[in-house]
């Protein structure tokens, strides 16, 4: 038996909490009203089936609430595992850490769950674009593109995409403009030895995934298959506006095919951001750039652990 103790100024909200954190299950051990005004609950569940086993909320000595925390990641349609997870990790910072400030808090939280990644850097210098269809995943690869010019690095760029003809004919366009190599390399053998090719020659060589859904069996293992055959570092776009239960599983099953970095897309285009943060966790990505505009010079920005943590509570 699990047993946790709740405290909250709003009884329905707590018994709302008991329902959401510990399940229909829960029972009710005991209830008072502290000194303070709030109100005390005390819950027991037999079988806890949560991934995340939550510790028990600070002392009733702590001056540190929650809610507001607790109201933006509702707000933002967190997932449930999730937001519990980062609302036990919050009430542990401000225990250990002794921290108040609720932007303070949720950035050393997310700080470390989240590593950061660099876009346009050579110290590894393959770096693959994967998502489903229609998640912006070759806009963002072109972005990364303008970016290592503007930076002066030499740079491929190899398509793996034997679908979109007229894709490719852009991307070959485009690469042109930018006194880039291009070419395409429609199979894992080919792509294993085009990426070996360019990476002799080039800072950064940008590998463009056919988009493939990874609820798709046939799809999933062709997407594995290829982020194998690359042999660099695998960045997930993800449409900013997925809900968290889709972003979640999506994020879970692009890690298992050797996806390990975040890039939102089309950040700029949805208020809530609860299936990125969902879909950061899940898959255990690192987080480092967005997406945010039509503008292929200037349409990534900053996107790591205190730029989130600004956006959730704003």
């Amino acid at each position: 038996m699990r047993i946790k103790k709740f405290v909250d100024e709003d009884m329905i909200r707590l018994m709302r909490r008991v329902k959401e954190e510990l399940g229909a299950t829960a029972v009710i051990v005991s209830t008072a009203q502290l000194a303070d005004g709030r109100n005390e609950l005390v819950a027991a569940v037999e079988n806890d089936d949560l991934d995340f086993n939550e510790e028990q909320i600070l002392p009733l000595s702590s001056a540190y609430c929650d809610r507001p925390i607790r109201e933006r990641l509702d707000y933002h349609e967190v997932g449930e595992k999730t937001r519990g997870k980062l609302l036990s990790l919050c009430r542990r910072q401000a225990e250990n850490g002794g921290l108040q400030d609720d932007l303070q808090i949720l950035t050393a939280v997310l700080t470390s769950l989240f590593g950061c990644y660099e876009l346009a850097d050579s110290a590894r210098p393959v770096k693959v674009f994967a998502g489903a269809q229609g998640s912006g995943k070759t806009t963002a690869l072109v972005k990364t593109a303008a970016m290592a010019k503007r930076k002066g690095f030499s740079c491929a760029i190899v398509s793996a995409d034997g679908v979109r003809a007229g894709t490719n004919e852009q991307l070959a366009a485009f690469a042109k403009i930018l006194k880039f190599d291009f070419c395409t390399a429609t199979t894992a053998e080919k792509l294993s030895s085009e990426v070996a090719a360019q990476s002799c020659n080039h800072r950064l060589v940008l590998v463009d995934l056919p988009g493939l859904s990874p609820f798709e069996k046939d799809d999933l293992k062709k997407l594995t298959e290829l982020i194998s055959a690359a042999g660099g570092e695998t960045f997930m776009t993800l449409d900013a506006g997925y809900n968290a239960y889709d972003a979640g599983e999506a994020a879970r099953l692009f890690a298992e095919a050797g996806a390990t970095n975040l890039l939102p897309t089309k950040l700029d285009l949805c208020r809530r951001v609860g299936g990125l943060l969902t879909a950061a966790e899940e898959g255990g990505f690192r987080l480092g750039y967005a997406s945010v505009s039509a503008s292929l010079n200037k349409g990534l920005v900053r996107f790591d652990a205190p730029s989130l943590a600004r956006l959730l509570l704003a």
